[in-house]
């Protein structure tokens, strides 16, 4: 009798919530400082942070949320509904912080799904913390959240791992619940809602892999032929990454059928088997134990990463593959009792290997080498913002935007772009770093052209950043 009260008491000390909890606390703290860092750096961007950034502010002032950076309805994204609970935040206090701390929580918070459902399997107190060890030092998680901005992709780690959770505790509510987040993320979710309901077929669980389907059958229509059209976005933005498969979704499908050596020579080829490998490097040492049927769930992530013709799709350091790392996680949790078993120096040697994927794959030299490069106009380039005083239209290079976009009209100072700069309240510009899609020879010339203009002051001039401002305000 003592020895089972002793078992049940070790059981309950294993699983205690106060050190998971301190985990997802101190895991929070960490995301949200490496992305604000980046962030005050002036190394995030108009495209994607701005965007969003910009988006969520015209809603939480009751404006519509066309964005001026891109001249793109925030719908009109991905019919990314998750975006509009979001403005609520910047009705407590406009900031574009909100968006670190949330990708932030979200990112930590699944941790507790991960818990539960290594507590299913049965792990012991030191597999179920070396499974969140994996989940957090995961270069795709980290790049996500620290080098690639703001992204309503983040969302779906969490939602994916509570989707699986609640379908294997046959929780139906909770899991429409959390399929309705996970499609209100980003409209191509809806691929991978339906994936997942093909999986829980397999698992025989047949009502819920039916309502997977059918929502993800209808978001993707409702989103694509009905939202995103009627903000004037449409798909074709998107479309031409896979132009090299038709023209249109009706012309792919077609031609999946009558020439499917377009799709072959895409999925046969050494750039989508390098994709691949690095991929599943960080965890490739389960799937010889692992329930490999979860992989269905990440085909359409894999499969629309692989045939665009975009390669930054094939960038682990971006969003992109987010969706697919909640599926790898699960693996990891099937097979470590069984991995484990065999030799007790395969715990030292998954740790090793985590850390070894983490310091080739992650992106963190970064912020000892690239982010460290504009640091000699940091100074100037916050004073000058400090002196943005009102919500007038600005003109700026991509890296400030994102400190000034609380306000409807943010123009980029791209170099293909000839801007009629007597249209703007205040132009901010760095000549020194002019940042992306522009160089200091055009931006020179723009600050040329300003001082020549009679309705603009120089209002500020510092170690090569330059703000005008229209003489009245």
């Amino acid at each position: 009798m003592q020895i089972n009260l002793k078992e049940k008491t070790d059981f309950n000390d294993q699983y205690s919530i106060k050190p998971i909890f301190i985990i997802v606390g101190i895991s929070t703290l960490v995301l949200f400082f490496f992305s604000s860092l980046r962030h005050s750096l002036f190394q995030s961007g108009a495209l994607d942070l701005g965007f969003f950034d910009q988006g969520i502010w015209l809603v939480s002032q009751g404006i519509v949320p066309k964005s001026s950076i891109i001249d793109i309805h925030l719908l009109g994204d991905h019919a990314a509904f998750i975006l509009y609970p979001l403005s609520l935040f910047y009705k407590i206090y406009p900031d574009v912080h909100w968006l670190f701390l949330i990708q932030a929580i979200a990112i930590s918070v699944g941790i507790f799904p991960i818990v539960i459902l290594s507590r299913q399997k049965g792990l012991e107190f030191k597999q179920l913390y070396l499974v969140i060890l994996i989940y957090l030092f995961s270069p795709i998680l980290f790049n996500a959240n620290s080098t690639y901005d703001f992204h309503p992709d983040i969302f779906a780690v969490p939602c994916l791992l509570w989707c699986i959770l609640w379908a294997e505790e046959n929780k139906l509510v909770h899991f429409c619940f959390a399929l309705f987040v996970l499609l209100s993320c980003k409209a191509v979710f809806s691929l991978t809602v339906i994936a997942l309901g093909v999986w829980l077929l397999f698992r025989k669980k047949r009502l819920m892999g039916s309502i997977a389907i059918a929502l993800g059958i209808l978001w993707f229509l409702i989103a694509t032929q009905i939202v995103m059209p009627m903000v004037d976005a449409g798909t074709g933005r998107f479309l031409f990454r896979y132009s090299s498969l038709g023209g249109s979704y009706l012309e792919i499908l077609t031609n999946l059928v009558v020439k499917p050596n377009l799709f072959l020579s895409k999925v046969f080829s050494i750039d989508s088997l390098v994709y691949l490998l690095l991929l599943l490097a960080p965890v490739i040492w389960c799937f010889k134990y692992a329930d490999r049927t979860l992989l269905v769930i990440a085909i359409p992530t894999v499969m629309t990463n692989i045939l665009s013709t975009d390669p930054q799709q094939r960038y682990l350091a971006n969003h992109y593959p987010l969706p697919i790392l909640p599926i790898l996680i699960v693996m990891v949790i099937s097979s470590l009792n069984e991995f484990t078993a065999q030799k007790k120096w395969r715990y030292r040697f998954i740790i090793f290997w985590t850390f070894l994927a983490f310091i080739t794959m992650s992106r963190l030299n970064l912020f000892t080498g690239e982010y460290l490069q504009a640091l000699d106009t940091w100074q100037a380039n916050n004073e000058a913002i400090a002196l943005v005083k009102t919500q007038g239209s600005i003109l700026t290079t991509h890296e400030i935007a994102p400190h000034v976009t609380h306000r409807p009209q943010v123009k980029l100072a791209f170099s293909n772009l000839k801007p009629n700069l007597e249209e703007f309240d205040y132009i901010l510009l760095n000549t020194r770093h002019p940042g992306w899609q522009s160089d200091r020879d055009y931006v020179l010339s723009l600050v040329a052209q300003a001082k020549k203009l009679p309705n603009l002051k120089l209002e500020y001039q510092k170690d090569d950043v330059y703000l005008f401002s229209k003489s009245h305000l």
